[in-house]
């Protein structure tokens, strides 16, 4: 009797092992793997793409907005940003407003450049739109600071590391994109090779 119950427990052991390897096709007609389609999740942030440096200032086009109530915080961070190496495309006022420090915006094939702007700040929240391009906006909001900007003599910025996040990210054909702006200035670095393409990896290492 416990010989035969062995050799049960043995046989549904490797007939599991084979589905679980895909070896064989199991007894049940649902997957167990939930499609694209159907996948959901709060992560919001993209991953930066792998193996990749910061771009050099001068190949990064940014335009800078004032989502505060700040008159002339828009052109002094600007300012800032040009002294550093940016191409810099206009400074005006957010029509949509933001509450918190800092926003980049930018699209599917501009990551590079909005982790390499992100380096500059010391709390920038990251968002995916539906843009076109690899330009860059800088959305500054209403808790925005002088501190906010990195100091030039940061060693984070004269690091020769890869961008990187410590915060849970998905690869950004998992991420919803948020409608763009409705107008988007031209890029004179539009010949500029848009970011590689993220790792499908769930982690921010």
């Amino acid at each position: 009797m416990f010989g035969l119950l062995l050799i049960v427990i043995a046989a549904i052991s490797i007939g599991a092992a084979s589905v679980y390897r895909g070896e064989a096709v199991g007894p049940f007609d649902s997957t167990f793997v939930t499609s694209l389609e159907d996948y959901q999740s709060s992560i919001t942030l993209v991953c930066p793409p792998a193996d990749t440096k910061p771009l050099d200032p001068s190949e990064v086009a940014v335009r800078v907005l004032n989502g505060s109530d700040t008159n002339g915080l828009a052109s002094d961070v600007a300012d800032s940003l040009a002294n550093r190496g940016f191409r810099m495309l206009d400074a005006t006022n957010y029509s949509r407003g933001y509450d918190g420090v800092v926003k980049i915006l930018f699209g599917s094939d501009g990551i590079a450049q909005a982790y390499t702007v992100a380096l500059h700040f010391t709390d920038a929240k990251l968002v995916l739109d539906n843009r076109e391009g690899t330009t860059v906006d800088v959305v500054l909001g209403a808790e925005y600071e002088g501190s906010s900007l990195v100091s030039v003599y940061d060693d984070s910025l004269n690091s020769d590391a890869y961008l990187h996040t410590d915060e849970d990210c998905l690869p950004w054909t998992q991420i919803e994109q948020e409608p763009a702006p409705a107008t988007i200035p031209d890029n004179p670095l539009a010949t500029v090779t848009a970011s590689p393409s993220p790792e499908a990896s769930a982690s921010g290492e």
